[in-house]
């Protein structure tokens, strides 16, 4: 069975208390040393990179189904979450704002998320509303781990500064837009 996430919205909308709400999937989970990556043409999740040995990923790593960035890919997330998932998991995640990142000299800014609880559940990401509440090392730490990751892998990367999350819902909106001209 091939796996398609474009009947996924990307924004999440039934909840007017979430204003900067998505669905992203999940491609790699946090702590483990591989890459894993949608691959369309055969439609499953694919192993792409084994980091070195002492990289971990510091977080969970995905993308916004529906859109198209300026790298031609979907948008990149990086989700802030205490237990990882598992490839392919649908998240509803809170948009915290942006990572800006170049890499060889094409904008590839990386979305910071974090989960949203369900109704009745607590978690301690529920007044994590911006970036800016986390304070100045957790989006640095994440920024570091993509500018080594990159770098490690050959390519030219500049991280290019921190936006808020009206900033990355924008991008969100944006790149759907993209995504929908591509369409038949």
């Amino acid at each position: 069975m091939k796996i398609s996430f474009d009947h996924i919205p990307p924004l999440y909308e039934k909840d007017p208390n979430e204003p900067h709400a998505v669905h992203m999937i999940v491609e790699t989970p946090r702590g483990t040393g591989n890459k894993f990556a949608l691959k369309e043409e055969f439609g499953v999740i694919e192993l792409r990179r084994i980091l070195r040995s002492d990289m971990k990923w510091p977080c969970d790593f995905g993308f916004v189904p529906q859109t198209l960035a300026d790298d031609g890919d979907a948008v990149d997330v990086a989700l802030l979450i205490d237990e990882p998932c598992f490839p392919g998991c649908l998240v509803r995640a809170r948009v915290l704002g942006v990572i800006g990142l170049k890499k060889n000299g094409v904008q590839n800014d990386r979305l910071l998320a974090c989960p949203i609880s369900l109704p009745g559940a607590a978690s301690r990401w529920d007044e994590i509303r911006d970036i800016a509440d986390l304070g100045e090392r957790v989006p640095h730490e994440i920024g570091g781990f993509l500018r080594d990751y990159g770098a490690f892998e050959g390519n030219e990367i500049t991280l290019t500064g921190l936006q808020n999350a009206d900033a990355a819902i924008e991008i969100v909106r944006e790149s759907h837009e993209n995504w929908r001209k591509t369409q038949p």
